[in-house]
């Protein structure tokens, strides 16, 4: 899971840093709540008009992990 967060976190970094970006940057995480769940999540930060191309392109990266 580790190997697979870390490689999700580079290809958005990579995107974010081209000049057509859909999204200025992101980052992967997760974490553990209270022994119960286990969460994986994606924020980005994106300019306002941009937000749906950010949200297709997380989402295909995602998948293609």
């Amino acid at each position: 899971e580790d190997l697979g967060r870390m490689v999700l976190q580079r290809r958005l970094s990579t995107i974010a840093s081209k000049a057509d970006a859909p999204f200025i940057g992101a980052i992967a995480g997760s974490q553990d709540l209270l022994h119960s769940a286990h969460v994986v999540q994606i924020e980005a930060n994106s300019e306002t008009d941009k937000w749906q191309a950010a949200l297709t392109t997380i989402d295909q990266e995602q998948r293609r992990i």
